[in-house]
């Protein structure tokens, strides 16, 4: 097997903008790429008979991918420029620093290899949910009521621990929403604790929310549509302050929650992506399980590959779960000897931080 640093890319924008992403992968010489249907909702100004929330519902395209990390910052600068991304409205793009796992056909015993993940958080910090589907509006809704990020919202099926609980199982829905949402380091906490109210992920079954620390960050701060009376935006007063005094530091506010229980989070975690053939992911994600993996959540994409030929695609999935940093080489070990990297499996794995999450316990 092989071990890379690398630095890994989410970039989620609208449809419009994608044919200008596809081109700037393609300049940066990036030949596979994964592409994930996804959505967001911002706040608006048009109350319609169908539409009385004040939300709007649009839909993206989530685009996974990654470089070695001595290029991350040119890489990212590249993608900002080309789809104009610092202006409001268009997307966001944000990075993490990663290890891929991969074989090389030289190597499969994950025993004889080591790595470890920086540590260190930056500016910027993620917040992903998962909660039963249908259930993540009201996350939703507050990250865009307190000024975040638009979040964006992804689809799966919950896969691992439900599974084990027989026909109890027939009470839990499968079918999973992620929000993911970005923000100021110094504001994740806060934030944190407003998005476990407003989802209510202190009840039993309602779901996991966990934080990952960012590297770099391009984020789409247009959270309302609507008239605008005025020669500038707010979003874009925010981005030329924010080039003014440096950083994000003096937007710093108090979250407070309202439930002013002290909440037990769970901390030195890791987040791992399983991503392999479509036909093979339920037997990768049983050999995680037995391994002591508690579950995960299974999305459906597209990856794409381009060569001399053009640009190829095939259907695949990708398992992400977050595990105590204990349980990496167990789980990691598990899976090689089920061929998680054989031909028929076509696996690839990458390991990230993650810094705390909460769920429900039983007090």
């Amino acid at each position: 097997m092989k071990i890379s640093a690398i630095a890994k890319f989410t970039c989620s924008v609208y449809k419009n903008i994608s044919p200008k992403i596809t081109e700037a992968l393609k300049e940066c010489g990036i030949d596979e790429y994964i592409i994930q249907r996804s959505s967001s909702i911002v706040s608006t100004d048009r109350h319609w008979f169908f539409n009385r929330k004040g939300v709007l519902e649009n839909i993206l395209e989530t685009y996974h991918f990654y470089v070695p990390a001595e290029k991350e910052k040119e890489v990212f600068d590249k993608i900002v420029f080309s789809a104009d991304l610092s202006q409001e409205g268009r997307g966001s793009l944000f990075t993490e620093a990663a290890v891929l796992i991969e074989s090389d056909g030289s190597n499969d015993n994950f025993g004889d290899l080591a790595f470890s993940l920086d540590e260190n958080p930056g500016k910027y910090m993620g917040i992903c949910a998962i909660t039963q589907r249908g259930k993540g509006y009201p996350i939703a809704r507050t990250a865009i009521d307190k000024g975040s990020c638009v979040p964006t919202i992804s689809y799966g099926i919950g896969g691992g621990i439900r599974d084990k609980m027989g026909l109890i199982r027939i009470t839990i829905p499968a079918e999973k929403e992620t929000i993911n949402i970005v923000v100021a380091n110094h504001d994740a906490q806060g934030m944190m604790d407003l998005l476990i109210d407003g989802g209510r992920l202190d009840r039993p079954g309602m779901g996991f929310i966990f934080s990952y620390p960012i590297n770099l960050a391009a984020l789409d701060t247009k959270t309302f549509f609507g008239a605008n009376r005025s020669a500038a935006s707010m979003g874009q007063i925010i981005s030329v302050l924010d080039s003014i005094q440096g950083g994000t530091e003096w937007r710093k506010r108090t979250l407070n929650s309202k439930n002013t229980v002290e909440r037990k989070y769970m901390t030195g975690l890791e987040n791992i992506m399983l991503i392999c053939n479509d036909t093979e992911s339920k037997e990768m994600l049983d050999a995680a399980m037995s391994a002591g993996a508690s579950g995960a959540t299974i999305s459906t994409c597209r990856e794409m590959m381009r060569s001399k030929e053009g640009l190829s695609k095939r259907t695949i999935e990708i398992s992400d779960m977050v595990i105590g940093a204990g349980q990496q080489k167990k789980i990691l070990s598990a899976l090689v000897r089920a061929g998680f990297f054989s031909n028929m499996t076509n696996g690839k794995i990458i390991v990230k931080k993650s810094c705390t999450a909460f769920s429900y316990t039983r007090k």
